[in-house]
């Protein structure tokens, strides 16, 4: 048996084998702390869209059940929507969601919703009811989940210097024991009292035993975790990762979450930067790092204040355009040449960069 491959998911139902420092989930395997910091960059701001499609959803609901399935038609395209988001987010990304989608189809018919409905004499038809109760509890439980880690995370795990198990063992026991102002946020949360946040998530807690992934000849026993509600499924990964010394951070970039394994603390992390596709946010971050470090060098200031006097040359009229791009590539040398060597730059540099120097030679040049 492999890991994960006998877990039975679905909307109600999260199981997670749990080994070491790594969860896995739906037979892939994953660091603790992952998904409880993915699903951070899906909702979460307060009086979001998904706040509103909450509200919405509920509300529709209610009214279905006064006027029976004549409501099934403004529903059913909402509810399909929401279905389609939900498997696009963590963990239900990683599932087969096909027993999802015959649920929703059960649920969503009209022929079968009014047979339900006879049986059921003025009720909601269970299915219906059963399919919609658990798509509410999905959004709220993602909502509140994300609105009061995300508060956790900016005030307490953002300003770490060192993100250890002991330092975030601090910051929970800051945050969720003794802060009053994020138990008052808590306490006003909407929708609060349907899935609560709780820094002890209720669970079924249990022992699997598999072969090693790593070793096939070697058997070991892993924990398996089983939660019926999607919020503990959350807390239960936030509080499993923090243990170990993974938390979740937000990148200085592109401003997505990410998670950190490691003690120190990155400002980027290894997505696509928006700025240029071909580069990470961390490989941007420290592009951009370099050019500030530039720009206060001796040898750069005095490169970036003749090539824009070249520039405005060009744009005054007062040179053609190939003098431009041949006194630009030979500013471009001149400044390589100082940084590469020391005396050039102390002697040499800063008389081959007088503008009357670069277009003699750049017109030698162009012949």
């Amino acid at each position: 048996m492999e890991f994960g491959t006998d877990q039975l998911n679905s909307f109600d139902t999260f199981t997670l084998d749990c080994w070491n420092n790594r969860v896995y989930y739906e037979g892939q395997e994953f660091p603790a702390g992952h998904f409880a910091a993915e699903i951070l960059n899906y909702a979460g701001e307060v009086n979001g869209p998904l706040l509103e499609r909450i509200s919405t959803l509920t509300k529709l609901v209610s009214q279905t059940a006064k006027k029976g399935g004549k409501l099934l038609v403004k529903i059913k395209p909402l509810m399909q929507e929401t279905v389609s988001w939900i498997c696009t987010c963590p963990p239900f990304c990683y599932q087969d969601n096909q027993w999802q989608w015959r649920q929703f189809a059960r649920a969503m018919d009209a022929d079968q919703f009014e047979l339900d409905r006879a049986e059921l004499s003025e009720h909601l038809p269970l299915s219906f009811l059963s399919f919609s109760e658990h798509v509410l509890k999905i959004l709220v439980a993602i909502y509140n989940f994300c609105l009061l880690t995300r508060a956790f995370e900016q005030k307490y795990l953002s300003g770490l210097e060192k993100r250890t198990e002991s330092a975030f063992a601090e910051a929970a026991h800051n945050c969720f024991d003794e802060d009053v102002d994020f138990m008052d946020l808590q306490a006003r949360m909407p929708f609060g009292e349907i899935e609560e946040f709780f820094s002890y998530p209720r669970l079924i807690n249990g022992f699997s035993y598999i072969q090693d992934p790593n070793d096939k000849g070697r058997w070991i026993t892993v924990q398996q975790v089983i939660c019926k509600r999607l919020i503990d499924f959350y807390v239960f990964d936030l509080m499993n990762g923090l243990q170990h010394g993974h938390g979740p951070s937000r990148c200085r970039n592109c401003h997505r979450y990410f998670l950190t394994t490691t003690a120190h603390a990155p400002k980027y992390c290894d997505g696509i930067a928006p700025q240029n596709p071909a580069m990470t946010c961390r490989q941007y971050g420290a592009m951009m790092r370099q050019k500030e470090k530039n720009t206060e060098h001796p040898i750069y200031q005095l490169f970036a204040t003749r090539t824009n006097t070249i520039r405005k040359h060009h744009q005054r009229g007062k040179i053609d355009g190939p003098l431009r791009e041949a006194a630009l590539r030979l500013a471009g040398e001149y400044r390589d040449k100082a940084l590469l060597d020391r005396n050039y730059a102390a002697d040499g540099y800063a008389r081959d960069m007088e503008l009357d120097h670069i277009y003699s030679e750049a017109r030698k040049r162009l012949g």
